[in-house]
């Protein structure tokens, strides 16, 4: 499933609230250190951190996992990984790994996902994200032929933030 206009995010449902729950991957996250020369790059980047500003102010609400940590902690560009950390810190909820998402990343690991990406992917189900940005070219790919078998919307930072900037048919945003 991919970001349509005003998806109705279910992942709160039963928690009787109304803030969207959102994973960034680590290729999101890390958006605006790349090279912003390239069109592409320096568009995401500025979604990334459209959405960033919305995790500060409560808007929307950062499930961070294991697995982000992880893969953080391997990066050797230490501004990157302080970055990464100080968002990480904002994050409403923690999914650590359990026999249950190992098994849940096996399913996806089968439908030709890397290890690493299948825990995120994994850990934002388990976190009861609404929403899974990337900007990883394979996973986005997958999503869009429906071969993953996700139980939410995923794609690019500037599809989330589109859907969510869109305007509805009387007026409001």
């Amino acid at each position: 499933m991919v970001f349509e206009p005003n998806d109705n995010d279910s992942s709160n449902a039963g928690t009787g609230g109304l803030t969207v729950r959102i994973y960034l991957d680590a290729s999101a996250l890390n958006r605006p250190f790349d090279d912003q020369r390239l069109s592409r790059n320096r568009l995401e980047a500025a979604a990334v951190l459209a959405i960033l500003e919305w995790i500060e102010t409560g808007k929307i609400a950062l499930i961070s996992s294991a697995a982000l940590v992880y893969e953080n902690m391997m990066s050797p560009l230490i501004d990157r990984r302080e970055y990464v950390t100080t968002y990480l810190a904002l994050a409403t909820s923690f999914v650590a790994a359990d026999p249950a998402l190992l098994r849940r990343a096996t399913e996806f690991e089968a439908q030709g996902m890397r290890p690493l990406d299948a825990l995120h992917l994994a850990s934002a189900e388990g976190g009861r994200a609404g929403s899974f940005v990337t900007c990883d070219d394979r996973i986005l790919k997958g999503a869009r032929r429906g071969k993953l078998g996700a139980r939410l919307a995923i794609g690019t930072p500037i599809e989330f933030v589109a859907t969510r900037t869109r305007k509805t048919p009387n007026g409001q945003s």
